[in-house]
């Protein structure tokens, strides 16, 4: 019961708690939203529907807020979206807490796709494929930081979706790993990447500064 109820606290919720508030406006939710009970706000976020004016809210929203199960329910929210959520997202990338990487750091030792840790990259890897063009629409217009977070959803999706990882998407991230030569950071996130794409194990074979993380990568693609 101790558990159950620092879990409310946190904002965890169940289909009790949702279906008392199944029949509230949306203006009645958004007010719910900025409860001073994080369950109350996990509950405004599974019910909301999710249209721009919403989405604009709930990011908003996620930036300031600090209950982890609050924070899961609007992340899972906004990952049913579309494209256009997805574009909006991708405005809110490293701009979400402080767990991003801001250097390499030594390899996993999963041989799965390591799990984003940015908010929001983790949240646009899991949507739907229909969304993966809109991620590789804004590849050359983000700062390096941004960039370093879309790659991250880009390979998580891809990864867990073989079918993303075409020939022509391959050869747009090499475009990147060229322009972007001189960004350790994104150099070290395409390795990473790559790890979703059959097409680079030459490349990986050949890679020097990064090369456990490229040993790390083939050894993903053996497993595929």
């Amino acid at each position: 019961m101790k558990k159950d109820l620092q879990r409310k606290i946190r904002g965890q919720i169940n289909d009790d708690y949702v279906a008392v508030y199944q029949k509230k406006s949306e203006n009645e939710l958004l007010e719910l939203l900025y409860s001073e009970e994080a369950w109350q706000r996990s509950v405004a976020a599974e019910l909301l529907l999710l249209t721009p004016e919403t989405t604009d809210i709930l990011l908003k929203k996620l930036q300031v807020e600090k209950a982890l199960y609050t924070r899961l329910a609007i992340t899972k929210k906004l990952e049913s979206g579309d494209q256009e959520t997805a574009k909006k997202m991708i405005t809110y990338l490293a701009r979400i807490g402080n767990n991003q990487h801001r250097q390499p750091i030594p390899p996993s030792k999963k041989q799965s796709f390591p799990l984003p840790r940015d908010l929001i990259a983790r949240s646009l890897g899991r949507m739907q494929p229909a969304i993966f063009s809109t991620l590789l629409a804004a590849l050359e217009n983000l700062s390096v930081l941004q960039l370093s977070e879309i790659l991250d959803a880009i390979g998580y999706m891809a990864f867990y979706q073989p079918s993303l990882a075409t020939t022509e998407t391959y050869q747009r991230l090499l475009k990147v790993r060229k322009t972007m030569i001189d960004q350790p950071l994104i150099q070290w996130k395409l390795v990473i990447c790559f790890s979703a794409f059959p097409q680079s194990k030459e490349l990986l074979l050949r890679e020097k500064e990064f090369a456990p993380e490229a040993r790390r990568s083939l050894r993903s693609l053996a497993k595929k």
